[in-house]
């Protein structure tokens, strides 16, 4: 389905752009005249539209703030609900990726390719929500670093090549096709920067970790980990934009891709072990100074005390935490879902076997 880019007579774009901004800027602490105007808005446009879903989000969230969980649980539901219908991916989409992944790496052998040049790649992987772009802001707060941010190339290439895999196999080996995929990246990069340390974080490259240290057998891994109900939960609350994460729109389907993307990474740690660095997101944000340094440690950089203000680093974040990556290193967020737990059966039945 396509969202409706119409908007109704009763508000202008700009005017709902505030609404938008006006809710995710501060802390609400009381209804106002605002929340009502926000209210009467939402009351009034249609629910499958895309102004309609933005304002449901903003709601909840504000609603959040107040409180009010009967209240915000019931504007996700109804948001997420018609926010889905605009995704084009699914679970199922998912599912055959992650079996076709793991057929790739199992079923022959690869041999890494030399480093044939001084890029310092950083990936930061993780589920979407897990602390990847407050890693990320810390580690461009390095003078040495280059904060690349959310990089499509790496996934480009291997959906490519999972498809071209899926139709040749057992004809296609990637062992041939990891220069193609080395020359590729580097191309993406350099057009980015000269930095020799640039940080990709793109979540979602849990998923092509074997392609990544086959073509790239220096880079690092960090793989941000996160208390597994606060990373679902904040995937619900969260408004995706584009077509994909279309599993994000049901706790159900968060669940179970929260279980494909644990057995994955139990998978490529069986492989690459000793080359995953696993960071917590709850020890980083209680232990700033020496996750923050053990981190730095391991990635082969000198300390520099203004990655531990990230806060201040005034470059560009497009991500959804760009509101929280500016604001000092807080707790508790990872307990917030304990007040909507009566709603999250569903999820939790899913998860039972990673939680206990």
């Amino acid at each position: 389905m396509i969202y409706s880019a119409a908007m109704p007579a009763s508000a202008t774009e700009k005017q709902f752009e505030d609404f938008i901004e006006q809710a995710y800027s501060r802390t609400w602490s009381e209804r106002n005249e605002l929340l009502k105007a926000m209210e009467d808005q939402y009351a009034q446009v249609s629910r499958s539209s895309q102004q309609a879903v933005l304002l449901g989000f903003a709601l909840a969230k504000v609603s959040d703030d107040l409180g009010d969980t009967e209240r915000c649980f019931s504007y996700l539901e109804e948001a997420n609900w018609h926010h889905r219908r605009g995704k084009t991916d699914n679970l199922a989409d998912a599912r055959s990726t992650v079996a076709r992944v793991r057929e790739i790496f199992s079923a022959q052998p690869v041999q890494p390719l030399e480093m044939a040049n001084s890029l310092k790649p950083i990936f930061i992987v993780g589920m979407p929500r897990s602390g990847t772009s407050l890693v990320e802001q810390i580690l461009a707060s390095h003078s040495k670093v280059y904060g690349g941010g959310e990089l499509k190339a790496m996934g480009q290439w291997c959906f490519g090549f999972v498809k071209l895999f899926t139709d040749y196999h057992p004809r296609v080996a990637l062992n041939d096709y990891l220069p193609q995929l080395q020359e590729h990246y580097l191309q993406q990069i350099r057009q980015l920067t000269d930095n020799q340390i640039v940080t990709d974080k793109m979540p979602v490259n849990f998923l092509w970790l074997g392609f990544i240290l086959s073509a790239f057998p220096d880079a690092i891994i960090v793989h941000t980990e996160r208390e597994p109900m606060a990373v679902c939960w904040s995937l619900y609350k969260t408004a995706f934009a584009g077509t994909s994460n279309g599993y994000a729109c049901d706790l159900r389907d968060i669940g179970e891709f929260y279980r494909l993307y644990n057995e994955l990474m139990k998978f490529w740690k069986e492989r690459h072990g000793t080359q995953i660095y696993d960071l917590n997101y709850e020890q980083l944000t209680t232990s700033q100074g020496e996750e923050t340094r053990r981190l730095l440690t391991h990635c082969g950089i000198e300390w520099e005390p203004a990655c531990l203000e990230f806060y201040n680093n005034p470059r560009e974040v497009q991500t959804v935490s760009r509101n929280q990556v500016k604001l000092p290193m807080y707790q508790g967020s990872s307990r917030a879902w304990e007040r909507y737990e009566r709603h999250l059966d569903p999820l939790k039945k899913i998860l039972e076997p990673i939680l206990s």
